[in-house]
Protein backbone atom coordinates (compact mmCIF):
# COMPACT_ATOMS: atom_id res chain seq x y z
CA UNK A 1 0.00 0.00 0.00
CA UNK A 2 1.42 3.34 -0.91
CA UNK A 3 2.13 5.58 2.34
CA UNK A 4 0.57 8.60 3.51
CA UNK A 5 2.92 11.48 3.37
CA UNK A 6 2.82 14.59 5.45
CA UNK A 7 4.42 17.97 4.05
CA UNK A 8 4.82 21.77 6.15
CA UNK A 9 3.53 24.88 3.91
CA UNK A 10 5.99 26.97 2.23
CA UNK A 11 3.26 29.29 0.84
CA UNK A 12 -0.52 29.24 -0.31
CA UNK A 13 -1.61 30.49 -3.72
CA UNK A 14 -4.89 31.60 -4.30
CA UNK A 15 -6.30 33.05 -0.61
CA UNK A 16 -8.58 35.99 -2.38
CA UNK A 17 -10.24 33.86 -4.68
CA UNK A 18 -13.31 31.77 -4.79
CA UNK A 19 -11.83 29.22 -6.64
CA UNK A 20 -12.97 25.23 -6.14
CA UNK A 21 -9.97 24.00 -4.00
CA UNK A 22 -7.27 21.74 -5.48
CA UNK A 23 -3.72 20.50 -4.66
CA UNK A 24 -1.71 23.74 -6.40
CA UNK A 25 -2.96 25.47 -3.65
CA UNK A 26 -0.18 24.94 -1.40
CA UNK A 27 3.43 25.21 -1.89
CA UNK A 28 5.15 22.35 0.12
CA UNK A 29 8.08 21.47 1.86
CA UNK A 30 10.05 18.42 1.74
CA UNK A 31 7.34 15.52 2.16
CA UNK A 32 7.85 13.06 5.10
CA UNK A 33 6.10 9.35 5.73
CA UNK A 34 3.30 9.43 8.46
CA UNK A 35 1.65 6.31 10.23
CA UNK A 36 -1.92 6.09 9.60
CA UNK A 37 -2.73 6.08 13.15
CA UNK A 38 -0.18 8.84 14.36
CA UNK A 39 -2.08 10.86 11.01
CA UNK A 40 -5.33 9.91 12.57
CA UNK A 41 -4.40 11.82 16.14
CA UNK A 42 -3.70 15.27 14.08
CA UNK A 43 -6.98 16.26 13.78
CA UNK A 44 -6.63 17.29 10.11
CA UNK A 45 -9.51 18.59 8.23
CA UNK A 46 -10.07 17.19 4.70
CA UNK A 47 -9.27 19.93 1.76
CA UNK A 48 -9.61 18.52 -1.94
CA UNK A 49 -8.93 15.38 -3.66
CA UNK A 50 -6.01 14.73 -5.81
CA UNK A 51 -7.77 13.00 -9.52
CA UNK A 52 -4.36 12.79 -11.34
CA UNK A 53 -2.54 10.78 -8.02
CA UNK A 54 -5.73 9.03 -7.05
CA UNK A 55 -5.09 10.97 -2.93
CA UNK A 56 -7.00 12.81 -0.64
CA UNK A 57 -5.50 15.63 0.39
CA UNK A 58 -6.11 16.66 4.24
CA UNK A 59 -4.69 19.94 5.94
CA UNK A 60 -3.54 20.52 9.84
CA UNK A 61 -3.01 23.77 11.81
CA UNK A 62 -6.62 24.31 11.60
CA UNK A 63 -9.12 25.06 14.35
CA UNK A 64 -12.20 22.99 13.49
CA UNK A 65 -14.25 24.96 15.35
CA UNK A 66 -13.08 28.13 13.44
CA UNK A 67 -13.32 26.09 10.09
CA UNK A 68 -17.01 25.90 11.16
CA UNK A 69 -17.87 29.27 11.96
CA UNK A 70 -15.99 30.31 8.66
CA UNK A 71 -18.28 31.79 5.76
CA UNK A 72 -16.44 29.64 3.44
CA UNK A 73 -14.65 26.35 4.75
CA UNK A 74 -12.68 25.86 1.59
CA UNK A 75 -11.18 29.53 2.08
CA UNK A 76 -10.52 29.22 5.84
CA UNK A 77 -8.08 25.97 5.04
CA UNK A 78 -6.78 27.76 2.18
CA UNK A 79 -5.47 31.18 4.22
CA UNK A 80 -4.69 28.80 7.34
CA UNK A 81 -3.54 26.08 7.21
CA UNK A 82 -0.62 24.61 8.32
CA UNK A 83 0.68 21.74 6.93
CA UNK A 84 -0.81 18.88 4.02
CA UNK A 85 -1.56 15.32 4.83
CA UNK A 86 -1.30 12.99 1.26
CA UNK A 87 -3.53 9.92 1.18
CA UNK A 88 -3.61 7.44 -0.97
CA UNK A 89 -7.54 6.20 -1.82
CA UNK A 90 -6.87 2.94 -0.98
CA UNK A 91 -6.17 3.73 2.34
CA UNK A 92 -9.76 4.48 2.90
CA UNK A 93 -10.66 7.65 5.80
CA UNK A 94 -8.34 8.36 8.68
CA UNK A 95 -10.96 7.36 11.14
CA UNK A 96 -11.81 3.72 10.52
CA UNK A 97 -15.31 2.15 11.31
CA UNK A 98 -16.51 5.79 11.43
CA UNK A 99 -19.43 5.45 8.52
CA UNK A 100 -20.55 8.45 9.25
CA UNK A 101 -22.39 11.37 6.76
CA UNK A 102 -23.42 15.05 6.90
CA UNK A 103 -26.93 16.15 6.48
CA UNK A 104 -26.08 18.13 2.99
CA UNK A 105 -27.73 21.34 2.38
CA UNK A 106 -28.06 21.81 -1.81
CA UNK A 107 -28.90 25.26 -3.26
CA UNK A 108 -28.58 27.19 -6.56
CA UNK A 109 -26.72 29.48 -4.34
CA UNK A 110 -27.63 33.90 -4.01
CA UNK A 111 -30.81 32.30 -1.44
CA UNK A 112 -29.61 32.41 1.86
CA UNK A 113 -27.22 29.61 2.54
CA UNK A 114 -24.22 30.86 4.22
CA UNK A 115 -26.86 32.92 6.11
CA UNK A 116 -28.20 29.76 7.19
CA UNK A 117 -24.81 28.22 7.95
CA UNK A 118 -23.98 31.47 10.15
CA UNK A 119 -27.23 30.79 12.13
CA UNK A 120 -26.49 27.37 12.57
CA UNK A 121 -23.38 28.41 14.05
CA UNK A 122 -24.29 30.67 16.38
CA UNK A 123 -27.53 28.40 17.52
CA UNK A 124 -23.90 25.88 18.43
CA UNK A 125 -25.75 23.51 15.35
CA UNK A 126 -22.50 21.38 13.67
CA UNK A 127 -22.21 22.87 10.27
CA UNK A 128 -19.63 23.35 7.47
CA UNK A 129 -19.97 25.46 4.84
CA UNK A 130 -18.63 24.39 1.13
CA UNK A 131 -16.49 21.62 1.75
CA UNK A 132 -14.70 21.79 -2.25
CA UNK A 133 -14.10 17.75 -2.22
CA UNK A 134 -17.98 17.78 -2.99
CA UNK A 135 -17.83 20.35 -5.52
CA UNK A 136 -15.08 18.49 -6.80
CA UNK A 137 -16.61 15.26 -6.86
CA UNK A 138 -19.89 16.29 -8.69
CA UNK A 139 -18.00 18.19 -11.64
CA UNK A 140 -19.32 16.78 -14.64
CA UNK A 141 -16.06 14.59 -16.06
CA UNK A 142 -15.95 13.07 -12.27
CA UNK A 143 -19.79 12.15 -11.85
CA UNK A 144 -20.60 11.13 -15.67
CA UNK A 145 -21.42 7.35 -15.77
CA UNK A 146 -19.17 6.35 -18.42
CA UNK A 147 -16.09 8.12 -16.17
CA UNK A 148 -14.30 4.78 -14.89
CA UNK A 149 -13.63 6.32 -11.49
CA UNK A 150 -17.02 7.58 -10.93
CA UNK A 151 -17.39 4.57 -7.90
CA UNK A 152 -14.04 5.29 -6.38
CA UNK A 153 -14.57 9.11 -6.70
CA UNK A 154 -18.02 8.15 -4.71
CA UNK A 155 -16.29 6.26 -2.09
CA UNK A 156 -13.55 8.76 -1.79
CA UNK A 157 -15.80 11.71 -0.66
CA UNK A 158 -17.64 9.03 1.63
CA UNK A 159 -14.65 9.02 3.27
CA UNK A 160 -14.01 12.11 3.49
CA UNK A 161 -17.05 13.17 4.82
CA UNK A 162 -17.02 10.64 7.53
CA UNK A 163 -13.70 12.04 8.66
CA UNK A 164 -15.08 15.53 8.69
CA UNK A 165 -18.13 14.69 10.63
CA UNK A 166 -15.31 12.97 13.53
CA UNK A 167 -13.75 16.19 14.30
CA UNK A 168 -17.36 18.69 13.52
CA UNK A 169 -20.30 16.19 15.10
CA UNK A 170 -22.98 14.13 14.50
CA UNK A 171 -25.79 15.09 11.96
CA UNK A 172 -23.10 17.84 10.70
CA UNK A 173 -25.24 20.14 7.83
CA UNK A 174 -22.97 20.76 5.00
CA UNK A 175 -24.05 23.77 2.51
CA UNK A 176 -22.52 22.73 -0.48
CA UNK A 177 -21.75 24.76 -3.70
CA UNK A 178 -24.47 25.35 -6.28
CA UNK A 179 -22.43 23.37 -8.46
CA UNK A 180 -22.91 20.25 -6.21
CA UNK A 181 -26.54 19.94 -7.59
CA UNK A 182 -25.06 18.51 -11.02
CA UNK A 183 -25.04 15.35 -9.34
CA UNK A 184 -26.51 15.33 -5.77
CA UNK A 185 -26.25 10.64 -6.30
CA UNK A 186 -22.90 11.23 -5.81
CA UNK A 187 -22.68 12.83 -2.36
CA UNK A 188 -26.18 11.36 -0.51
CA UNK A 189 -25.75 7.91 1.62
CA UNK A 190 -28.04 5.03 2.59
CA UNK A 191 -26.84 6.09 6.24
CA UNK A 192 -28.41 9.66 6.56
CA UNK A 193 -31.65 9.76 4.66
CA UNK A 194 -32.27 13.96 5.87
CA UNK A 195 -31.27 16.36 3.43
CA UNK A 196 -31.87 19.87 3.15
CA UNK A 197 -32.95 22.40 0.03
CA UNK A 198 -32.52 26.35 0.30
CA UNK A 199 -34.32 28.30 -2.71
CA UNK A 200 -35.75 31.32 -3.60
CA UNK A 201 -37.94 32.91 -6.04
CA UNK A 202 -36.45 32.96 -9.55
CA UNK A 203 -36.31 37.34 -10.24
CA UNK A 204 -34.78 38.02 -7.09
CA UNK A 205 -32.42 35.09 -7.46
CA UNK A 206 -31.18 35.79 -10.84
CA UNK A 207 -31.31 40.01 -9.77
CA UNK A 208 -28.78 38.77 -7.01
CA UNK A 209 -26.63 35.98 -8.90
CA UNK A 210 -26.22 38.56 -12.07
CA UNK A 211 -24.78 41.15 -9.94
CA UNK A 212 -22.62 39.04 -8.28
CA UNK A 213 -21.60 36.20 -11.37
CA UNK A 214 -22.12 38.35 -14.57
CA UNK A 215 -23.09 35.05 -16.23
CA UNK A 216 -25.01 35.00 -19.30
CA UNK A 217 -28.95 34.47 -19.32
CA UNK A 218 -28.30 30.88 -20.63
CA UNK A 219 -25.88 30.09 -17.49
CA UNK A 220 -27.74 31.79 -15.18
CA UNK A 221 -31.17 29.67 -16.32
CA UNK A 222 -29.51 26.60 -16.55
CA UNK A 223 -27.71 26.83 -13.05
CA UNK A 224 -31.37 27.23 -11.72
CA UNK A 225 -32.71 24.82 -13.51
CA UNK A 226 -30.02 22.19 -12.73
CA UNK A 227 -30.73 23.22 -9.24
CA UNK A 228 -34.35 22.29 -9.33
CA UNK A 229 -33.69 18.68 -11.11
CA UNK A 230 -31.31 18.17 -8.05
CA UNK A 231 -34.27 19.23 -5.48
CA UNK A 232 -36.87 16.80 -7.91
CA UNK A 233 -33.89 14.02 -6.90
CA UNK A 234 -34.34 14.63 -3.50
CA UNK A 235 -37.37 14.09 -3.28
CA UNK A 236 -37.56 10.92 -5.18
CA UNK A 237 -34.50 9.39 -2.93
CA UNK A 238 -34.14 11.33 0.58
CA UNK A 239 -36.33 12.49 3.68
CA UNK A 240 -35.86 16.50 1.76
CA UNK A 241 -36.41 19.87 3.97
CA UNK A 242 -37.33 23.02 1.90
CA UNK A 243 -36.07 26.28 2.93
CA UNK A 244 -37.51 29.09 1.29
CA UNK A 245 -35.63 32.21 1.19
CA UNK A 246 -38.60 34.33 1.44
CA UNK A 247 -39.89 32.41 4.44
CA UNK A 248 -36.80 33.42 6.50
CA UNK A 249 -36.89 36.83 5.72
CA UNK A 250 -40.51 37.61 6.39
CA UNK A 251 -40.21 34.77 9.85
CA UNK A 252 -37.18 33.38 10.91
CA UNK A 253 -38.23 32.40 14.35
CA UNK A 254 -40.71 29.74 12.20
CA UNK A 255 -38.53 28.91 9.34
CA UNK A 256 -35.38 28.28 11.99
CA UNK A 257 -37.88 26.57 14.38
CA UNK A 258 -38.77 24.00 11.82
CA UNK A 259 -35.50 23.49 10.69
CA UNK A 260 -34.64 22.82 14.43
CA UNK A 261 -37.60 20.25 14.35
CA UNK A 262 -35.91 18.50 11.35
CA UNK A 263 -32.62 18.54 12.89
CA UNK A 264 -33.31 17.41 16.68
CA UNK A 265 -31.83 20.58 17.37
CA UNK A 266 -32.74 24.06 19.07
CA UNK A 267 -32.30 27.01 17.25
CA UNK A 268 -33.54 29.95 19.48
CA UNK A 269 -35.50 32.94 17.81
CA UNK A 270 -32.95 35.05 19.00
CA UNK A 271 -30.23 33.55 17.34
CA UNK A 272 -31.66 33.93 14.04
CA UNK A 273 -32.74 37.56 14.26
CA UNK A 274 -29.55 38.59 15.58
CA UNK A 275 -27.44 36.88 12.94
CA UNK A 276 -29.72 38.39 9.77
CA UNK A 277 -28.47 41.79 10.43
CA UNK A 278 -24.59 40.17 9.63
CA UNK A 279 -22.72 40.21 6.67
CA UNK A 280 -22.79 36.73 6.38
CA UNK A 281 -20.03 36.43 3.65
CA UNK A 282 -18.17 39.45 5.20
CA UNK A 283 -14.07 39.08 4.75
CA UNK A 284 -14.70 36.83 1.38
CA UNK A 285 -14.23 38.06 -2.05
CA UNK A 286 -18.39 37.66 -1.78
CA UNK A 287 -18.80 40.45 0.93
CA UNK A 288 -21.51 42.99 0.72
CA UNK A 289 -19.52 45.69 -1.78
CA UNK A 290 -16.98 43.70 -3.08
CA UNK A 291 -17.81 43.96 -6.79
CA UNK A 292 -19.51 46.66 -8.66
CA UNK A 293 -21.75 46.42 -10.73
CA UNK A 294 -20.65 45.69 -14.61
CA UNK A 295 -22.42 48.07 -16.70
CA UNK A 296 -25.05 46.54 -18.55
CA UNK A 297 -26.42 43.80 -15.84
CA UNK A 298 -29.68 45.00 -16.09
CA UNK A 299 -29.58 44.26 -20.37
CA UNK A 300 -28.35 40.36 -18.85
CA UNK A 301 -31.07 40.09 -16.11
CA UNK A 302 -34.19 40.99 -19.27
CA UNK A 303 -32.75 38.33 -21.22
CA UNK A 304 -32.27 35.98 -18.65
CA UNK A 305 -36.20 36.93 -17.63
CA UNK A 306 -37.00 36.48 -20.91
CA UNK A 307 -35.88 33.10 -21.50
CA UNK A 308 -36.45 31.63 -18.27
CA UNK A 309 -40.31 32.82 -19.59
CA UNK A 310 -40.24 31.51 -22.48
CA UNK A 311 -42.06 28.11 -23.71
CA UNK A 312 -38.64 25.86 -23.97
CA UNK A 313 -37.94 26.53 -20.29
CA UNK A 314 -42.00 26.36 -18.56
CA UNK A 315 -42.03 22.94 -20.56
CA UNK A 316 -38.36 21.65 -18.90
CA UNK A 317 -39.63 22.72 -15.48
CA UNK A 318 -43.36 21.30 -15.64
CA UNK A 319 -41.32 17.78 -16.82
CA UNK A 320 -39.82 18.38 -13.10
CA UNK A 321 -41.36 16.73 -9.53
CA UNK A 322 -41.76 20.45 -8.34
CA UNK A 323 -44.33 23.27 -7.25
CA UNK A 324 -44.41 26.61 -8.45
CA UNK A 325 -43.24 27.66 -5.22
CA UNK A 326 -40.14 25.78 -5.63
CA UNK A 327 -39.82 26.37 -9.32
CA UNK A 328 -39.57 30.52 -8.96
Amino acid sequence: MRPITQSQIRARRRTDRIAIAAPGDFMLEASQTIAREDAARLNALPYCLDFARRRFIYVGGVDGREAQRAPFYYLHLRRNAQSVLSIPWEVGGLHLGADKSPIFLFSPGRCGSTLLSRILSAADCPNVSEPDFYSQATAAFWSSPLNPLRAKIRDAVADMGSDLCMVTGDATVVKLRAESCRAPQMLVQPNESRTLFMTRGFESWARSNIRAFRNPPGKTAGKYLCALTAHAWLKRNSNVHLIRYEDLLVDPAAATAALGTFLGRAIPAGVARATMTEDSQGGTPLAQGARGDLPGWERRFDATMALWNSARLKKARDRLDVSEAEAG
